[in-house]
């Protein structure tokens, strides 16, 4: 099944159209900031609402980079999303002093707080206006068509999903799964938790600086609203619906957030509603979203 999905991955954007080839593009980017959540709420257990926050470090800062110091993307981004990972192992440092409610408070401030540098520096973000991304090059070549993004996002949003394999089969992940299920326990067998969780929270932040980064690349245009408190709950939700313990969840539930409302025609409107629905329906009845539904049902056969 994997080998099939692959294929039509790679075959789709030679007889598929422009704006399928765009959505499906969209869901690669979205995957990739989930991917971070899935790391630091499903492997770990805390709780993040400040994922959009990286999202703009990296949205922002490649675009800025770009543009005014002349640095290409394909280097400015995977250095901007570092310097978001060394930001989100500072603020994991936190985690020690809090924890549970606190901790989603403390993350929903940083979201706050982002989000009104990015109104008010208006010298360096554009203000509530919003800014121009500068196009992808490669060589002398531009690359703007959606099926070029496409050919960019894809492989990143592939090799996120092997990534979060790896990691949940590694000594690091065992660790992780150990802090999710109890730190006392974790600390009393020699695990450094305070060091683990930060490193998830670094993760956490470099992969919603990249997919932020690649998302600024599909759009074009970045505005402050795209990064608030709002966006933080979507992508938690995305990742609840998709499910936050398995590799493939990211890439599942940015699927069905992003399909579902080109599907809806004039019911778009109650688009907020449906989620919501969605996400109740998956919290009470499979926990572990589409993903571990579908492991239930094979399970069950």
């Amino acid at each position: 099944m994997i080998v099939a999905l692959v294929g039509a991955v790679v075959a789709l954007p030679f007889f598929a159209p422009s704006h399928i080839v765009f959505l499906v593009a969209m869901i690669g980017s979205t995957s990739v900031m989930v991917a971070g959540l899935t790391i630091v709420v499903g492997f770990t257990g805390q709780i993040s609402i400040a994922q959009a926050s990286f999202a703009a470090f990296g949205a922002y800062g490649t675009a800025q980079l770009a543009a005014m110091a002349g640095l290409p993307h394909w280097i400015g981004l995977p250095g901007i999303s570092l310097a978001a990972a060394g930001v989100g192992y500072l603020f994991g440092l936190l985690s020690l002093r809090v924890a549970d409610h606190y901790l989603a408070l403390a993350t929903m401030a940083l979201c706050a707080i982002v989000q009104l540098l990015l109104i008010h520096l208006e010298d360096w973000t554009g203000g509530a206006v919003g800014l121009p991304v500068p196009p992808l090059e490669v060589g002398t070549r531009i690359l703007t068509r959606p099926i070029e993004l496409y050919a960019v996002i894809m492989p990143c949003a592939a090799l996120t999903i092997w990534f979060l394999h790896a990691l949940s089969t590694s000594r690091i992940g065992r660790a992780f799964a150990a802090l999710r299920m109890s730190e006392v326990a974790s600390a009393a067998v020699g695990i450094p938790v305070l060091h683990y969780k930060s490193f998830a929270f670094a993760l956490s932040a470099f992969f919603g600086a990249f997919g932020g980064g690649l998302f600024a690349l599909l759009t074009t245009y970045l505005d402050p609203a795209q990064f608030g408190i709002l966006e933080s709950v979507r992508l938690i939700a995305i990742a609840v619906i998709g499910g936050v313990l398995n590799p493939f969840g990211p890439i599942i539930g940015s699927a069905v957030f992003v399909l579902l409302p080109e599907t809806m025609g004039a019911l778009g409107r109650y688009m907020a509603l449906v989620f919501s629905l969605l996400l109740l329906v998956f919290v009470v009845v499979s926990p572990q979203g589409i993903a571990g539904l579908y492991s239930r049902l094979r399970a069950w056969r």
